[in-house]
């Protein structure tokens, strides 16, 4: 049983709402599982929900491409239901059998087509190993060009996202699916992440005069909001209108949300410590400690250390991180602790902002966005 109600029809929202729910399940039909329970949170629920109306209808990724990192994502997240939900539209497009057993089951890429095998490596890498080989890199890249593998990557995180949603909300797949294998062993045990290079992969879009004349709107929208293009969205502006989604979405998430600034920013840096991301580290553990974080607190999430000393707000917020990051699950205790004490819209809008980071540090790590070699460096 789902741990909160899912919204599947418009009665189960506050007349106010009716028009948005009309909105998002005319899309498609009808409601999709993840967004039964983000519009818990009606204010982010469209924001949120672009994202992945553009992925499916405008990405230049192709379909078979796409349901293929999907399914891996869901293979790395342990998320049944998406894999139930995306593994059939893989095989309808013509992803092989033996490929998509060896990203159920783990297995080696050996003997795969090519592409296929790179998708699937490229996806384990980031999401177990936090970082990606140059040959998978290269393979893609010189396969498909730049702004197909930043849509990928957004796939890859995006889904990734939705997985952490409907696993902590336990959002299950109907009793006839496909079941998937065990869980994957602990990710937190991979060993040594390389630091970033000193200078990206591809090269960033920071100017207006990069991107195409047609696109300089959405160059326009993102400087507006954020004063610069810097983090991932030099490298988002490869594909510029999920740019601006992914900035609106981080905007809402930031500034407008249910959730406090001094925990928004030490979700953040939790996030940034469980992704070895250290540009997002050193982004914001200054805000942190601006907003109120104990130093006794962002030295845990730097150092990986214990928990149980700090106050019972900060703790939670980092086993909250952790867990959905090393077990892709929530402990019924902790989820019943945050949604008592908040409710379940803040745990809903908490749980896309940890999304919404994977998604930042993915195309950070990925393309290797290293911050200032003054910066506050996080330890690998």
């Amino acid at each position: 049983m789902p741990r909160v109600k899912l919204l599947t029809v418009r009665e189960d929202v506050a007349p106010e709402h009716y028009a948005l729910f009309d909105e998002l399940a005319a899309l498609r039909g009808r409601l999709s599982g993840p967004t039964r329970v983000v519009l818990h949170s009606p204010a982010l629920a469209r924001p949120w929900n672009n994202q992945s109306e553009f992925l499916h209808k405008e990405s230049v990724v192709e379909r078979a491409q796409h349901e293929l990192a999907i399914a891996a994502a869901a293979r790395e997240r342990d998320c049944g239901y998406i894999w139930n939900a995306h593994s059939k539209h893989a095989r309808k497009f013509g992803i092989s059998e033996a490929t998509l057993s060896a990203t159920r089951d783990n297995a080696a890429l050996d003997g795969l087509p090519p592409l296929e095998a790179a998708i699937v490596a490229y996806t384990r890498q980031l999401l177990r190993a936090n970082r990606v080989d140059q040959a998978t890199f290269d393979i893609l890249l010189n396969a498909y060009g730049k702004q197909w593998l930043v849509e990928l990557t957004a796939f890859i995180s995006r889904y990734a996202a939705l997985a952490g949603i409907l696993n902590s909300f336990e959002v299950l797949p109907g009793a006839d699916a496909e079941p998937l294998p065990v869980l994957l062993p602990n990710a937190a045990s991979r060993g040594v992440v390389a630091p970033p290079r000193a200078t990206p992969r591809i090269v960033p879009i920071t100017q207006r005069e990069q991107v195409a004349e047609g696109d300089r709107a959405y160059f326009d929208a993102v400087a507006t909001a954020r004063g610069s293009l810097r983090g991932p969205y030099p490298i988002l502006m490869y594909s510029p209108k999920f740019c601006v989604l992914v900035s609106e979405v981080s905007n809402y998430l930031r500034f407008r949300s249910l959730i406090k600034p001094n925990a928004v920013e030490l979700c953040t840096i939790a996030v940034a410590r469980e992704k070895d991301c250290r540009y997002v580290w050193a982004a914001h553990a200054g805000a942190a400690r601006k907003a109120g974080v104990s130093e006794e607190a962002i030295a845990a999430v730097r150092g990986r250390g214990e928990i149980a000393a700090l106050h019972q707000e900060e703790a939670d917020i980092m086993d909250y991180v952790r867990q959905l990051h090393r077990t892709h699950r929530v402990a019924q205790a902790l989820f019943d602790r945050l949604s008592e004490r908040h409710g379940i819209p803040w745990l809903v809008e908490l749980t896309a902002l940890i999304g919404h980071y994977g998604m930042a540090t993915a195309q950070i790590n990925a393309f290797e966005v290293a911050p200032r070699a003054d910066a506050d460096l996080l330890p690998l």
